[in-house]
């Protein structure tokens, strides 16, 4: 395909992906067709910041048709996650918590990242495995100590990811000690990512919806209307003492529907997730566990 046949004004998401029989490259898609920079080493794939700029670019950039990804890599190099824990009203309303009057955080690795259609291997010794839908806020300017406004300014695109939690690592000192943050939420593919960016231009107003099932089954079905801090107060909280910026991944907190509060079963082996935000896209997974030697 020339380049002059591009759908440029239609292009509409940015990921990272191998089309098949290529090696990884950064991709801009209609939703349905992928399109390569023809000379792809000038955008490196493990650059955080190259998302930015090849968005930027999307006009003059010679680009090629390419296949759908034969495989993803997590949309974005992630370098760190942020995450607020119980930030959505009805969440906080079913785990029996009191609304926050500021963010609370954990952390979660770059080695919990994993892409769209990944089979998450859990630990062997885990038996309440959990899901968390929600919407990660992807960021497109470094800083600190950003007001609202700027913070919103610093908003690259939105992704969808999926906190996965083993409960039972997660409560088991609380509330003795609290809750165990490391092993509960940290460990290895712990957050599913993708499969690609929705651009802030195309969401101006914040408002999606958050739906995650199970083998097909609904389980949660929220909205970010329901969000306690909003994207802009989380980052401008989370600058004060973090300087920001590409790489870095922040996600919103998921709604009610989770089945440590709602009597759901617990993720088993040979299930699939899978994650709608609208606008944003579709993020799909399986589960899997370790065997035991």
């Amino acid at each position: 395909m020339s380049a002059s046949s591009v759908p440029r004004a239609d292009l509409r998401y940015l990921l990272r992906g191998a089309p098949h029989g290529r090696p990884p490259v950064w991709l801009l898609s209609t939703g349905t067709r992928y399109f390569a920079p023809r000379h792809a080493g000038t955008f490196p794939v493990d650059d955080p910041e190259t998302m930015a700029l090849l968005w930027e670019a999307r006009d003059t950039v010679e680009l090629e048709e390419v296949p759908a990804p034969a495989s993803y890599l997590t949309p974005l190099p992630v370098r760190r996650i942020f995450c607020p824990a119980v930030n959505f009203r009805s969440h906080s309303a079913e785990s029996g918590m009191q609304e926050r009057s500021e963010p609370y955080f954990f952390l979660k690795f770059a080695s919990s990242a994993v892409p769209q259609d990944t089979r998450v291997v859990l630990p062997r010794q885990a038996q309440k495995v959990d899901y968390e839908g929600e919407i990660g806020i992807v960021l497109g300017k470094r800083g600190k100590h950003w007001s609202r406004a700027e913070a919103g300014e610093a908003i690259f695109g939105y992704t969808v990811t999926n906190d996965l939690s083993l409960r039972d690592y997660q409560f088991r000192e609380s509330p003795r000690y609290g809750k165990n943050w490391v092993m509960g939420k940290a460990f290895d593919g712990s957050l599913p990512i993708g499969p690609w960016i929705l651009p802030r231009e195309f969401l101006p107003e914040f408002r999606a919806t958050i739906r995650t099932r199970v083998n097909g089954g609904l389980r949660q079905d929220g909205s970010t209307d329901d969000m306690i801090f909003s994207c802009e107060e989380i980052l401008s909280y989370l600058s004060e003492v973090n300087t920001l910026g590409p790489g870095d991944v922040v996600t919103t907190g998921t709604p009610s529907g989770v089945a440590a509060h709602q009597g759901e079963r617990y993720l088993r082996d040979g299930d699939v997730v899978e994650i709608e935000v609208d606008p944003v896209g579709t993020l799909r997974h399986g589960i899997s566990f370790e065997h035991a030697p």
